[in-house]
């Protein structure tokens, strides 16, 4: 039987990688897909939390969001 590692999204990663996010994902069964707006910040995906459609839909076993919501505006938020 094959083993799968579980893929969690890090949205608005900016510099940080998976041993910053919680000891749950920093373990060797989880992998990290990066997403930021932020190109100089090398994310696996440039994009906005507003906006994923590079990520298909189901195809992550997890979300790691952190301070991020806070820099919505109202109408960001539908």
């Amino acid at each position: 039987m094959a083993n799968f590692m579980k893929k969690f999204l890090h949205v608005g990663c900016g510099f940080k990688q998976k041993a910053q996010t919680t000891r749950g994902f920093n373990t060797p069964e989880w992998a990290e897909i990066r997403l930021d707006i932020d190109g100089s910040v090398v994310p696996d995906v440039i994009g906005s939390m507003t906006d994923m459609k590079a990520i298909a839909d189901g195809s992550m076993d997890a979300v790691f969001s952190s301070h991020n919501i806070e820099h919505l505006y109202p109408h960001e938020v539908p």
